[in-house]
């Protein structure tokens, strides 16, 4: 009888216990080390392979950060990405000014950041970039990336980027539509507002309205 109790409770421990568990191992470890020495840039990918690259004279490091399978960099000047499939920094030229708006945000699979009239999406799978226009003059209201999607909300449009795709898939709000809120999990974004839910998630490559 009380062997069967010990192994009742013990039965009992792991069923509390699971859900705590698989949250433990749906972490990502970092994989890539980043840092700036000597007008350089530098990643160490899985602690074995080094690739840097020459920042120009007048390139000043204004953010940087590494999660997962990516690593970046955002400068006066460019937008730079590694992933731990990747041979090389890549680097996208931004406009005179530009970075000085910038909204940037990493996940273990994502890199986005946010200027004042563009998007820019880099995923870890396809090792490139994507973008897409920002309605003009709209209010920037949240951008963020998360494991496996990233959303742009402006004030008057959705964004959705999700892992493993080419483009962003964009929604329009109506006029008169006000946010009331905004949650973003690992492979979901849910939006709120005066009159339906917007749901994007990574396996759908599509927004999903639900009337209130």
């Amino acid at each position: 009888m009380i062997r069967c109790r010990k192994i009742l409770t013990v039965l009992i421990c792991m069923f509390i216990l699971a859900p705590t568990l698989s949250s433990y191992a749906e972490e990502i470890e970092d994989l890539i080390d980043i840092f700036e020495s000597n007008s350089k840039i530098i990643a160490i990918i899985e602690g074995k392979k080094t690739i840097t690259f020459d920042l120009r004279a007048n390139e000043q490091v204004l953010w940087r950060d590494s999660n997962g399978h990516l690593g970046a960099f955002l400068t006066n000047e460019r937008f730079f990405v590694i992933s731990t499939s990747s041979d090389a920094w890549q680097a996208l030229p931004l406009r005179l000014g530009e970075s000085e708006k910038g909204v940037a945000s990493l996940s273990p699979y994502i890199a986005l950041l946010v200027t004042g009239d563009r998007a820019i999406g880099y995923d870890a799978a396809s090792n490139r970039f994507v973008e897409t226009q920002l309605p003009i003059d709209d209010e920037l209201l949240t951008a963020k990336a998360d494991k496996y999607v990233a959303v742009v909300i402006t004030s008057s449009r959705a964004f959705g980027l999700a892992a493993k795709t080419s483009a962003f898939t964009e929604k329009s709000l109506h006029a008169r539509e006000t946010i009331e809120g905004i949650k973003i999990t690992s492979s979901k974004a849910t939006i709120r507002t005066s009159d339906r839910l917007l749901t994007f998630e990574s396996t759908g490559f599509t927004w999903k309205e639900h009337r209130l």
